[in-house]
């Protein structure tokens, strides 16, 4: 580089004579500015002590300002300067020179070269920085714009996860831009530190004119400190900027995301919404073809169905007369039938009472006692729950009711109804035989639980402890009964809940009286005992007054029963039993099948 050459302010290289393009960044002047520049150097070169000068302005007015500055009156240039107007960049230029020269003559020497060279390159720069300066602000008003944009589209109407991250959108913008602001501010602070304030250059003149150039260059060091500190801030907003930048686009891609949700939605509903019209079009369609038809056939169309509902009800109340009336002609059929049987049943009761012994209602149990359980017996029904044990109870019962024999139930854990309807699987007609007054009730335990209705003819107790009660109550029943029939059955269950609140003395005391009467009276009475819930002893002791024990076990899903007492039978070992509401019925018994 030549003192000859002209320097781009924008980069500092060369500019081209013939071209007028700067050599380093490319960037093109007119001839105007060329020659601008060109005197600019001039005159520069010239303060600095180069031979060949072009002076602009008056001319000889400046000569002698700047004869007088090399004679050594330092405050004619900068007067000079303040009237001329000049800007912190020609001033900072002075200062420079001034500097440089001051420290150049102390020395001996006067590099003009490197004067000249390193001024050009400052001038540039502050060149450059002034139109980065301008650049800024145009970004700036863009920001602002863009912010603008941004606030008009949240207005929008979005749904509220898509408003929701439309809105940290904004914020991360707003962020980003006072981020870009920040920077910008600090840019134009560093580019404005390349300056001098008014302060600074009365500062400077009085350091030229004291010749104190030491304390000059220590300001310029301090000013260089100050600058690398905001290029270093800046480098930091930079980088904070970048990951703003970075969350922006991952919030602009789930934008992005639910926008086409968003648009996914809109074309279904919008299909639906057509699909819908379409529906309301046809039905609008059918409500029009109905609207004109003929209201005189509607109405002779209301009237006939009308006379077709009145007809149905006739018709059904026909019917359900006709039902009525075989409903009352089936009842007192079997009523008859109940009274038939009973009458046809008297040679079996004499067979019965030659025989002195009573069908059970189970065929195979009969075979297997040989005939029956013999009269005035008092037999145990043991054995553990579901084993359908009160079901052989129930047959009994039954058995007894159709040949006119009448039935006495104890109860001290079930209630009259639920005698009834175990009763209604087993006998059909049980509520013909109780009409019949051939079924007697001691209830026990209704009064206990606290159910106070009262039926008719059924003797109430109120504990089921009350054991003398229980035994008046039977020995009343039983007065009646033996005025008209031979011998009557009883149930008693269950005797384990009179037994849970007993002790053996009294239990005893209770059941040896009640036992013998019944023996006495000719009565057949079972037992109900669940197993389980009674000692060893216990169990001896009641069977100690009876006259033999039924016993039920239940064995890998199968229910068995063995006879012990009671009379002779053909087997004593386990008996296989299958057992429904209805009945029971037993296996095998023969030698070759004994358990």
């Amino acid at each position: 580089m030549s003192e000859k050459d002209v320097i781009c302010p924008k980069c500092g290289g060369v500019i081209d004579p013939e071209t007028l393009t700067c050599e380093s960044c490319g960037a093109k002047y007119t001839k105007e500015e060329y020659e601008e520049l060109k005197n600019e150097q001039s005159l520069k070169s010239w303060l600095l002590g180069g031979d060949e000068v072009e002076i602009l302005g008056d001319g000889d007015g400046d000569s002698e300002v700047l004869k007088k500055w090399l004679e050594g009156d330092e405050s004619a240039l900068l007067d000079w300067s303040d009237e001329r107007t000049l800007g912190n960049e020609q001033v900072d230029e002075l200062r420079e020179q001034a500097g440089a020269m001051k420290e150049s003559v102390e020395g001996g020497e006067v590099n003009i070269d490197d004067i000249i060279r390193e001024n050009l390159r400052i001038k540039s720069l502050l060149e450059v920085e002034t139109s980065k300066r301008e650049e800024l602000e145009e970004e700036v008003e863009k920001l602002r714009k863009e912010i603008e944009i941004l606030k008009q589209e949240a207005i929008k109407e979005l749904p509220q996860d898509a408003k929701e991250l439309k809105l940290r959108e904004m914020e991360l913008k707003e962020k980003e831009i006072e981020l870009e602001m920040k920077e910008k501010r600090l840019s134009l602070e560093t580019s404005q530190t390349a300056g001098i304030s008014a302060e600074q250059l009365d500062e400077l003149k009085n350091m030229v004119q004291s010749g104190d150039v030491q304390e000059l260059l220590d300001k310029i060091k301090e000013l260089s400190e100050e600058i690398a500190e905001k290029d270093k801030l800046i480098e930091e907003l930079k980088n904070e900027l970048h990951i703003k930048e970075e969350e922006m686009n991952k919030l602009q891609e789930m934008i992005k995301f639910k926008e086409e949700e968003i648009s996914r939605r809109e074309q279904d509903l919008m299909f639906r919404e057509k699909k819908l019209e379409k529906e309301l079009r046809n039905l609008q369609m059918a409500k029009n073809e109905i609207g004109n038809m003929d209201e005189i056939a509607l109405k002779r169309r209301l009237e006939d169905l009308e006379d077709e509902i009145k007809r149905k009800e006739e018709e059904l109340r026909v019917k359900q007369k006709y039902l009525e009336a075989k409903e009352r002609e089936l009842k007192a059929k079997m009523e008859g039938l109940v009274e038939e049987e009973v009458a046809m049943a008297e040679e079996e009761i004499k067979a019965e009472i030659q025989e002195k012994k009573v069908k059970t209602g189970t065929r195979r149990l009969d075979d297997l006692l040989y005939g029956g359980i013999p009269i005035g017996a008092n037999v145990l029904i043991y054995g553990p729950p579901y084993s359908k044990k009160e079901v052989l109870v129930y047959s009994f019962m039954a058995e007894g009711l159709k040949k006119g024999i009448p039935a006495v139930w104890v109860l001290t854990d079930k209630t009259v109804m639920e005698i009834r309807e175990a009763m209604s699987f087993v006998l059909p007609t049980y509520e013909q035989y109780e009409k019949m007054n051939l079924v007697y009730y001691v209830d026990a335990y209704s009064r206990s639980i606290g159910d106070e209705n009262q039926i008719e003819g059924v003797y109430y107790l109120d504990s089921q402890t009350d054991v003398d009660g229980i035994d008046n109550a039977v020995e009343e029943i039983s007065k009646k009964i033996k005025e008209k029939f031979p011998y009557y059955r009883l149930a008693f269950i269950s005797l384990s809940t009179v037994m849970a609140y007993m002790d053996q003395q009294a239990l005893l005391k209770f059941l040896q009286p009640f036992t013998t009467r019944r023996s006495r009276d000719k009565a057949v009475t079972l037992y109900l005992l669940e197993k389980g819930l009674h000692s060893e002893n216990e169990i001896q002791m009641v069977g100690y007054l009876m006259d033999g024990m039924i016993e039920f076990k239940m064995e890998a899903h199968k229910t068995y029963l063995t006879v012990h007492g009671i009379t002779e039978v053909q087997s004593r070992g386990w008996i296989e039993v299958t057992a429904t509401k209805s009945g029971v019925n037993l296996g095998s018994f023969s030698l070759g099948h004994i358990r």
